[in-house]
């Protein structure tokens, strides 16, 4: 038996109120995996940063900052969410997340029942036989949970520069490491010839319990339609790290599955991230937007403001030469648009929003910081409170059908 694409079936499905979902892949409904990101932002360091001020600490010391992430992070499993995720960067008071295999490391061992996720590991900066050796022992120690693979290319020159790796090969590099990775998830014995790396006959150990199935659901975060080409011709899905407006999100989303249509290959639901503030009402709810303007402003100075010497020259980095100049305020037509896509709001609006997301991008997976751009600890963990009892039954009971729009076909 051969399962048809929604593609060749779609016209049969327009209007229909029986998910496209159903009909092609199972008829058991699959519902909304809700995670959380764990991971500090000592936000309160980037004016001595932009400023070169090294010669005093941080007034909140990174140890400090830290602990209060682990609060939050301790928090996700009791609270009934699906998995904690991790992400990787270097140098800056962003994001402060090194190793995320590391760090998920530590949360297996302290849940049992929550899956892991990384958003991103960056593919660039690892040697490909440790990478696939560390994926393999952390999923043994997960006891059987999912490992959740977001893989990205990395974007920050100093942490290119810090990490001696040429940020104008990132493309070669990443390519080389999926390839590779992938390879020795395929059988117990393998070889590599790549651009980059050459790698002899050998094994990774602990061989992995999902060994296989390890590196079959990549996601991976790409703006450009050569990028996009590239994940699809590897086998790769899509992953939004960023508050794109709804209406791009979703363009990009049905141009990748037109792609993966043109190689033969099922349309992708893609892994969104979103920066969540949930509060009793609207009027409370506004300061959510005060620390997600924080923490569009700590990603401005991170890539593309401090200790970078620019994009100028470097072929695959076009479109981030634009956004080194681009001025993130409160009042554009950006930031506004972004009130349509991140869940900041009270229980019912948050609800709505996702609801609309999933309707217009088929998203399967969010993942939500909750602790972010200078957020006191008590009011995080307060909305974090109100999430998990108000919203996140309803989002892990929301089916996730592959919807129309995002396959880029007229809807009757």
């Amino acid at each position: 038996f051969k399962q048809k694409t929604a593609y060749e079936i779609m016209p049969s499905l327009v209007g229909s109120e029986m998910c496209i979902r159903d009909r092609i892949i199972s008829p058991k409904e699959i519902h909304m995996h809700c995670g959380v990101m764990v991971t500090g932002y000592n936000q309160g360091d980037w004016e001595r940063l932009m400023e070169g001020n090294y010669d005093r600490p941080p007034t909140t010391s990174d140890a400090e900052n830290m602990d209060d992430t682990l609060y939050m992070g301790d928090l996700v499993e009791p609270l009934g969410f699906d998995s904690i995720w991790a992400t990787e960067h270097y140098g800056s008071a962003y994001s402060m997340q090194p190793n995320p295999l590391q760090y998920l490391s530590y949360w297996a061992g302290r849940t049992s029942r929550v899956d892991m996720g990384t958003a991103v590991i960056v593919a660039p900066w690892w040697n490909p036989v440790r990478l696939a050796h560390e994926i393999s022992m952390l999923d043994i120690l997960l006891k059987g949970r999912r490992l959740h693979l977001g893989i990205g290319r990395g974007i920050a020159p100093h942490e290119y520069a810090s990490l001696g790796y040429p940020l104008e090969q990132s493309h070669k590099y990443f390519y080389d490491v999926i390839r590779a990775i992938k390879a020795a998830d395929g059988s117990e014995r393998f070889e590599f010839e790549g651009d980059v790396y050459k790698i002899p006959p050998t094994t990774i150990r602990p061989q992995a319990r999902h060994k296989g199935d390890l590196t079959t659901r990549i996601k991976v975060a790409f703006t450009t339609e050569t990028s996009a080409k590239l994940a699809a011709e590897n086998g790769l899905g899509q992953m939004f790290v960023s508050g794109d407006n709804l209406d791009d999100m979703t363009n990009q989303v049905q141009r990748f599955n037109k792609i993966r249509h043109g190689l033969g290959l099922p349309p992708d639901q893609p892994t969104t991230l979103l920066w969540m503030y949930c509060a009793e009402t609207s009027a409370e709810a506004e300061e959510g937007w005060e620390y997600f303007y924080n923490q569009l402003r700590a990603a401005q100075h991170h890539y593309f403001e401090w200790n970078n010497p620019g994009f100028e020259g470097i072929h695959g980095y076009e479109e981030y030469l634009k956004r080194q100049t681009a001025d993130v305020g409160t009042a554009d037509a950006s930031f506004a648009a972004r009130r349509g896509t991140q869940p900041i709001g009270t229980p019912q609006e948050i609800i709505d929003r996702i609801k609309a997301m999933q309707q217009a991008m088929s998203m399967e997976t969010v993942v939500v910081h909750v602790f972010y751009g200078g957020m006191p600890r008590d009011k995080a963990e307060k909305s974090m409170r109100l999430f998990a009892e108000k919203v996140l039954p309803e989002i892990q009971a929301m089916p996730t059908p592959i919807n129309p729009k995002s396959l880029g076909e007229p809807v009757s």
